[in-house]
């Protein structure tokens, strides 16, 4: 009994140092990162110092904010900083952010499939979703659970020569001309080149827009078809950003998902250097323009909806955007030291986001990158899914033999304590008094 009864107290104080080192551990990751968040968005002043007339539109405290939306990630569109904007959001609300298994996209050329999503049963539980991913209506509401559809379009002449020149089609196509002639020799023969050759990022150099909207290849000659989908991305989406109208359309996000405006401000991610840019002449535009017939469509057919939707915000629409551009210049001034440039000469992108020596804390989260965001909310989500639980686990086994040992080893002295009383005993018996 008194072995029992030890071995229930041991047992008893095991659950219980596990318990609280789980707690502790919990406790202290949890406030260290909500700590980090609240104190970094506390830092931002949103109220620009400009002397500007500007006044901005607020919201009823009755009103909630949407958690519960999807990104379709387009390429060459601006979309990286919304995307970036988007999980810095999720960030920061402790929002549970939809990433891909491997990399920091789910796929550039197949079209969405819940089987892409890093899962350990939450699937349909999740917030936000911002990675490249095509889209898939069906396959995506698996994920989240009546989400807002959001993507952003871009003007397609500027789409493809962006796309073209980023992706350096030209270099693996094997078109030996140099400079501006290397869109206008592609250009030419634009289909040739799409149906016998196999080039980095080939999907985006043909109605890439619409392409990353669902439509295939296959399809983009056949206008019903091309029509059908524009209508059923109007019918579906809530809302079509348009990149020449960026600040306008982070305007109408924020107002139609109830966003604080600390919510949209951004730093521009992702943009080229003005080396790596073609000379568009009005006959090259025209090419681009036949030869990206779908993209054309869908552009145009956003671009008049968009202005419905500037006209359903009400009169303040042009002081909330004027605000809005105040309070993005004074960030980008207070966070970033516009005379230099962070990334080595051989990097494609030019984002000033060197920040400066006395540089609020806000502004770390503001630099951040999409594979930053994506990289580090997948560690966190695998960490309390799957390191955590399987932590404690290893922990309490540990414990767990501890006490066998413990167990056996009181066993054994109990047992030598018996064998020498025994032995005494007998020894007693045999010497005579």
């Amino acid at each position: 009994m008194l072995i029992v009864s030890r071995m229930a107290i041991s047992l008893r104080n095991t659950v219980i140092g596990v318990l609280i080192v789980a707690c502790i551990l919990l406790a202290t990751l949890q406030t260290t990162d909500i700590g980090n968040r609240s104190s970094n968005r506390r830092n931002v002043n949103p109220e620009p110092s400009t002397s500007s007339s500007a006044t901005s539109t607020s919201f009823s405290q009755c009103t909630h904010p949407v958690h519960k939306l999807i990104f379709i990630k387009t390429h060459k569109t601006g979309s990286s900083t919304i995307a970036t904007t988007l999980a810095r959001y999720a960030d920061e609300k402790g929002l549970k952010l939809a990433t891909p298994i491997w990399t920091h996209i789910f796929h550039e050329t197949n079209s969405f499939s819940h089987n892409m999503v890093l899962s350990f049963g939450d699937m349909g539980h999740f917030d936000i979703l911002t990675s490249h991913a095509r889209y898939n209506r069906k396959e995506m509401d698996m994920v989240i659970s009546n989400p807002k559809y959001i993507t952003i379009i871009r003007n397609p002449v500027k789409q493809l020569e962006s796309a073209y020149s980023y992706y350096s089609m030209a270099k693996h196509i094997g078109i030996q001309t140099d400079g501006d002639h290397e869109l206008q020799a592609f250009l030419k023969q634009p289909r040739y080149y799409f149906d016998n050759y196999d080039y980095f990022m080939k999907v985006q150099s043909w109605n890439g827009q619409i392409f990353d909207l669902g439509l295939e290849h296959a399809d983009h000659l056949n206008q019903t078809l091309v029509r059908r989908k524009i209508q059923q991305i109007d019918a579906e989406f809530d809302l079509v950003m348009i990149n020449e109208y960026f600040d306008e359309s982070l305007v109408l996000l924020r107002k139609q998902f109830y966003w604080d405006w600390e919510d949209i401000v951004y730093i521009s991610k992702g943009v080229r250097k003005t080396t790596l840019r073609h000379k568009i002449t009005p006959e090259l535009a025209a090419k681009i323009q036949q030869w990206n017939s779908a993209d054309v469509q869908l552009y145009d057919h956003f671009n008049r909806t968009f202005w419905g939707k500037v006209a359903q915000y009400g009169p303040n629409f042009n002081k909330d955007v004027l605000y809005f551009k105040e309070l993005r210049e004074e960030i980008t001034s207070r966070c970033l030291d516009m005379n230099s440039h962070s990334n080595p000469a051989y990097d494609k992108r030019v984002e000033n986001h060197k920040l400066k020596p006395n540089a609020p804390n806000y502004c770390k989260n503001m630099i951040s990158g999409t594979m930053q965001y994506v990289n580090w909310m997948k560690f966190m989500y695998v960490f309390h899914r799957v390191l955590l639980p399987l932590s404690l686990v290893c922990l309490g086994c540990a414990f767990m033999l501890f006490l066998c040992r413990r167990f056996r080893r009181g066993n054994a002295d109990q047992y030598r304590l018996l064998n020498n009383t025994t032995d005494l005993g007998s020894d007693e018996k045999v010497v005579p008094i």
